[in-house]
């Protein structure tokens, strides 16, 4: 009579450990991205689409008045990207507060608001000089930079492009304006 065959628990064999192999990976794979979509989110989509609609009419008259105020604001950005010079030039009153908002494109976390500090107590060449310290930007092709007065009357704003210098002009969107005055003068 023959000895039977000892056969081996299925642990000691090789393949139920590489058919194990893939499906484990995928769960570790999927684990680690989980918290990498979770630290690295994104501020884009809003959770309350009409009050933000509310707040575009509401934003509209502030750029509608600095048209009107003829407000013109260049912004001088250190090449450390942690202070500014503000040059602001219309008609507005130098001794209200006017704060400078620095603000990413796509990470709501790296936005400041920085007050900005009168250079100067009365204006010279018919414009104000002011200064901002900040904390240092983070790298990125493009900010959105706004100059407005704290009591909410008037806005500035533009996008600078960071390898286009460390320059930028804001200015009213009298453009805007100008097109929807042109179609109303069509339209009669």
């Amino acid at each position: 009579m023959s000895k039977p065959n000892p056969t081996k628990p299925w642990y000691k064999h090789i393949w139920p450990w590489v058919l194990m192999a893939g499906p484990i990976f995928v769960v570790i794979a999927s684990v680690s991205m989980f918290f990498v979509a979770k630290e690295h989110t994104t501020d884009l989509v809003s959770d309350d689409y009409y009050k933000d609609g509310k707040h575009i009419e509401i934003q509209l008259h502030r750029d509608e008045e600095a048209v009107k105020r003829q407000i013109q604001v260049q912004v001088l950005i250190s090449p450390d990207m942690n202070a500014a010079k503000v040059f602001v030039s219309g008609q507005f009153d130098p001794k209200q507060p006017l704060n400078l908002l620095l603000m990413h494109p796509t990470r709501k976390a790296d936005d400041q608001t920085v007050k900005l500090r009168a250079v100067t107590s009365e204006p010279q060449n018919s414009r104000m000089e002011y200064e901002a310290i900040f904390k240092p930007l983070h790298q990125t092709n493009h900010w959105y930079l706004r100059v407005e007065d704290t009591s909410g009357v008037w806005r500035v704003e533009n996008k600078w492009i960071v390898s286009q210098g460390n320059a930028v002009n804001l200015t009213p969107m009298d453009k805007l304006f100008n097109n929807s005055k042109q179609a109303a003068s069509e339209e009669q």
